[in-house]
């Protein structure tokens, strides 16, 4: 006889608590790049949607929303580290350098500077400046709809009012020098001289004309600025007896400084000489031929300063360096750079959700992991039927396990051989198949155990006690009343009434007890189940299963787990979670239910194999040699003494005989 080892077989569970915990620490250890990489071929879907999603979107975005361009002038501040009329002469240059450039950045971005700019350009008259202007759009009126009256009880009613008048033109000026003001912006880097101007507009050829109309009208104020200034000067030069000496008294320079303090030398010099000499002396003569030379050096550098005023006041404090060019492509929005960045971004946001999804999902999908919660082992794996053999109007099986057909019965079979014996090498003669919560595909895969176990040559019944939908076909078309049950339970019918039997599967018999286990109609209670476990084992019976309803669902599966010697609870893939679980087996352990261990089922094999959740699920395609059946029992069930040859002739199922197919594990 051949024997399939899984997670549960008889050697693996004696040192189970041993592996488990090997298992856990080599897990603990391997987190690398092969977990993330398991990571994103989970959550593949999520990944590639997340990003491919934002990814259209920017894209789409970056073609779709209103275009910006930008247009940049450069004007330069002329340095002057000699102020003739200056006052701050404590100032170092870099200072007066630095508060410069910013009194005149604050003036370029004056409301009188954008008045003057408005009017140049007459951007009273422009739709984008002035919503009031000739050619301006309206906005449709919808104030008589039932828009407009929700609108006025909720109090956001903006539709335009036709009986207003438009603004005065000095409140639409004011509106474009604000339009205009969000419009530029004005920078300078470090303590450079240079002020660049920058204008954003949809429009790019009246970004540059602004642009540029800024940089010139800004260097013909500054030439006013200064002749304004040149008429101030001269007028306080007259106020003080002239201009000369106005500069004289008033003037810092340097040179000035120095003759200056020259001349109050030397006329110091002169009154001591006075007290001594008469003014004809020739030392007195002398010293007034060298003040009369400091004088008319004083003289000559006033009125060589006074040119140079009239010269300076003739040149602007500032020049255009560089001009506005026609922008040629938007600065927003830049497909270049927002598509690459919102694949960035997305990439990084998926993989932060795809994270935060695989850390709060907590279904079931590793038999590693149902090991680390119960210290129980995982006894294998059954796979999802195919869709063309879960299909309405398709049948699972006949009968018994159609190895050449349903991938799921060597998984089945696998099962059972890993759950025979007890830890004390005796055989589980009565088990009872239970799960988390309801799912369709339960009962076929208890029913598929129970015919592995008969096509194992052990005598077995199947005894199905869950009332809700189930998949297999067989219990459905069967031929016998279930009153038969209720009868047997009043001891008014025969075990053998009770129990069906299948042609094809000698030593296999089930019975049908959902009637009686339904309410308020249960006739099933705990001395008729102890008295029909045992009426079935002297019935020859080697192998009894227990179909229970579900464990969350119903208390019988908890009140049925005294009478039986082994438990098997089986956990949905992806659907039954963490807490599911464990609330599942804490219910049946405070019962004493002797726990063998836990079957995954409903497995998508392909799935679990890409995402690397551990484990073997057997799929295979078996053509059985199946004669050995026949000869191997009695018309009652019971097994022969001498059991015959095998043959071939039959399609019946063989566990013993020799397989002639391919076995597949994933």
């Amino acid at each position: 006889m051949t024997t399939f080892v899984s997670d549960g077989s008889l050697s693996a569970r004696a040192h189970y608590r041993e592996s488990v915990e090997l298992a856990v620490q080599r897990n603990g250890n391997s987190v690398g790049l092969l977990d993330a990489w398991a990571l994103v071929k989970r959550r593949i879907r999520l990944l590639a949607s997340v990003i491919v999603g934002c990814t259209l979107l920017s894209a789409i975005a970056s073609y779709t929303l209103p275009k910006t361009y930008n247009a940049s002038s450069e004007v330069v501040l002329e340095r002057k580290d000699v102020r003739p009329f200056a006052t701050d002469a404590s100032l170092t240059s870099l200072d007066r350098d630095r508060s410069a450039a910013e009194t005149e950045m604050d003036v370029l971005q004056s409301r009188q500077f954008a008045g003057r700019v408005v009017d140049r350009l007459n951007l009273i008259e422009n739709p984008s400046f002035n919503p009031h202007a000739r050619g301006a759009k309206q906005p449709p009126d919808d104030g008589g709809g039932v828009l407009g009256n929700f609108r006025r009880v909720i109090g956001i009613d903006r539709s335009p009012n036709r009986a207003r008048n438009p603004p005065d033109l000095e409140a639409q000026r004011d509106r474009a020098i604000s339009s205009l003001l969000s419009l530029f912006s004005v920078s300078r880097t470090g303590e450079s001289l240079a002020v660049r101007i920058t204008v954003s507009n949809p429009n790019p050829k009246l970004a540059q004309e602004i642009a540029n109309t800024i940089a010139t009208l800004y260097v013909e104020s500054s030439l006013e600025f200064k002749q304004d200034e040149r008429i101030a000067d001269k007028q306080r030069a007259l106020n003080t007896g002239g201009a000369v000496g106005f500069l004289r008294q008033s003037m810092t320079q340097p040179l000035l400084v120095t003759l200056r303090s020259e001349e109050a030398r030397l006329l110091q010099s002169k009154a001591e000489l006075a007290a001594k000499f008469g003014k004809n002396h020739p030392r007195m003569l002398d010293a007034d031929s060298q003040i009369a030379g400091v004088r008319r050096m004083i003289e000559d550098e006033v009125r060589r300063i006074l040119l140079d005023l009239e010269a300076e006041s003739l040149k602007p404090s500032a020049r255009i360096v560089s001009a506005a060019e026609l922008p040629n492509s938007p600065s927003f929005p830049k497909a270049d750079i927002i598509i690459p960045a919102a694949f960035t971004g997305s990439t990084l946001l998926a993989f932060l959700l795809a994270l935060l999804l695989e850390t709060t999902d907590t279904r079931i999908r590793s038999g590693q992991r149902v090991a680390q919660l119960l210290r129980l082992p995982n006894l294998g794996y059954v796979p999802r039927l195919p869709k063309h053999l879960s299909s309405r109007g398709t049948k699972r099986s006949s009968c018994i396990p159609d190895w050449s057909n349903v991938t799921s019965a060597e998984a089945e079979r696998s099962i059972y051989m890993a759950s025979r014996f007890s830890d004390a090498k005796q055989l589980h003669r009565v088990v009872m198949i239970t799960s988390c919560h309801h799912n369709i595909a339960n009962a076929s895969t208890a029913w598929g155990i129970a015919t592995a176990a008969a096509a194992d040559g052990r005598p077995t019944a199947f005894v199905n006690l869950d009332f809700r939908q189930h998949g297999v076909a067989y219990l459905k078309s069967v031929g016998r009343s279930p009153e038969l049950v209720e009868r047997y339970l009043t001891n008014e019918a025969t075990l053998s009434e009770a129990v069906q039997t299948i042609p094809s599967l000698p030593g296999f018999g089930f019975i049908d007890a959902t009637r009686v286990m339904t309410d308020p109609f249960r006739l099933m209670d705990s001395d008729k189940l102890c008295a029909l476990i045992q009426a079935l084992k002297q019935s020859g019976y080697d192998f009894v299963v227990l179909h229970a309803p579900p464990v969350l669902a119903s208390g019988d599966a908890t009140w049925l787990a005294p009478f039986v010697d082994g438990v098997i609870l089986m956990v949905s893939w992806g659907e039954t979670t963490e807490d599911q679980l464990l609330a599942s087996v804490s219910q049946l352990r405070m019962n004493h239910a002797p726990l063998i261990g836990t079957v995954i089922n409903q497995v998508n094999p392909e799935i679990h194999k890409r995402h690397r959740y551990g484990g073997f699920v057997i799929t295979s395609k078996r053509v059985p040699a199946s004669g050995w059946i026949r000869s191997h029992y009695r018309g009652n069930g019971k097994i022969a003494d001498h059991p015959g040859t095998e043959t071939n002739t039959s399609p019946m199922v063989s566990a013993n005989a020799t397989h002639h197919s391919s076995s597949s594990t994933v």
